[in-house]
């Protein structure tokens, strides 16, 4: 099976990923901000006996004997956070041989359990998701209140302690001017925007992360349902303001996508921000039936593996000149494969 960023999914020329995050903790054992390393390494036994019975297979990733590039490639490619790849105790990362599942453990809480899926698949993430949290729940105790739901280090996950978050590209959103009124509009739904790197992180490339920003008081299907809801209305908006921008400004437009399209194809110098740049531009034109020899998954295959921890650590190089050399190769071959 193709990693997410490298596979086909619904709706992909808008929705890049579907991810949904399950915080969990066990009852008796502190949170990871006050555990000792003998709490921390107890809770990495705990889980590891429980994922070794399930029917369904993970791979441990030795995060201590890897490199801070190789770590970062995880987080480049969302199967970890960049707090869990710089955390000081005890921790270990688990991957499902589908690479559909990520589980951290003794990360913000001491399980941290992820599903994703190229493209808007909240459904199927979801129902993955739950399988794999109610087997964890029958073999661990985890800590919940009666009334409050799963208790989590961080207030604004107690409850179901369910993060669903949706990469989108939005190119005609933002061009049309339309982002910000879009995204005041949201917030007023409980929707949380943030850039292409989750929280603190601006947007580039036109992508941006929606979530949810409340888990108390509701259950986890009522999340996805309502989060998905707005998002369908999100994907219906940019895909209509894609062909009214087409319509209005038809040859202006096409001239901009396949500049973009030609600089990716021929350039032997590509900074990280101005590849996703272009590649939005190129992702457009895809879209719009321009550019009929790629699709979306190509798109996002390159964005993640022209990334600077991926060329770091693939390519064995720190400088920044040197990567942007790489980096532009990259591209280049993925365009004539196609």
């Amino acid at each position: 099976m193709a990693k997410w960023y490298a596979d086909d999914g619904d709706k992909s020329d808008v929705v890049l990923s579907t991810r949904i995050r399950l915080a969990r903790n066990i009852k008796g054992i502190p949170f990871p901000n006050k555990m000792s390393v003998d709490d921390a390494k107890k809770v990495i036994d705990i889980v590891e006996k429980a994922l070794d019975e399930m029917n369904y297979t993970f791979t441990k990733i030795d995060l201590p004997s890897m490199s801070d590039a190789e770590k970062q490639k995880l987080v480049e490619e969302r199967y970890i956070s960049p707090a869990f790849a710089s955390s000081k105790l005890p921790c270990a990362a688990y991957i499902s041989d589908d690479e559909n599942v990520s589980i951290m453990v003794n990360e913000e809480d001491h399980i941290r359990i992820q599903c994703i899926y190229a493209g808007f698949e909240d459904k199927k993430a979801h129902s993955l998701i739950e399988k794999v949290d109610g087997y964890l729940a029958e073999k661990l105790d985890y800590a919940v209140h009666e009334k409050y739901g799963y208790i989590t280090s961080c207030l604004t996950n107690v409850g179901t302690g369910m993060r669903v978050s949706y990469m989108l590209r939005l190119p005609a959103i933002v061009t049309s001017g339309a982002s910000e009124s879009i995204f005041q509009t949201v917030g007023k739904l409980g929707v949380t925007v943030r850039g292409i790197y989750g929280e603190g992180s601006k947007s580039t490339g036109h992508i941006f992360q929606l979530s949810n920003q409340t888990t108390l008081g509701r259950r986890e299907d009522e999340i996805v349902s309502s989060l998905g809801e707005v998002i369908s209305s999100i994907i219906s908006k940019e895909r209509e303001l894609r062909d009214a921008l087409f319509q209005k400004n038809g040859t202006a437009l096409e001239d901009k996508i396949m500049r973009s399209y030609a600089l990716l194809s021929s350039a032997r110098i590509m900074s990280g921000q101005e590849m996703l740049q272009r590649l939005s531009d190129v992702s457009l034109g895809i879209s719009l039936g321009l550019i009929p020899n790629l699709e979306s998954k190509d798109i996002n295959n390159i964005m993640i593996t022209a990334s600077p921890a991926h060329i770091t650590a693939n390519y064995e190089t720190t400088e920044a000149i040197e990567r942007d050399v790489i980096r532009a190769r990259i591209i280049r071959e993925a365009f004539q494969r196609r």
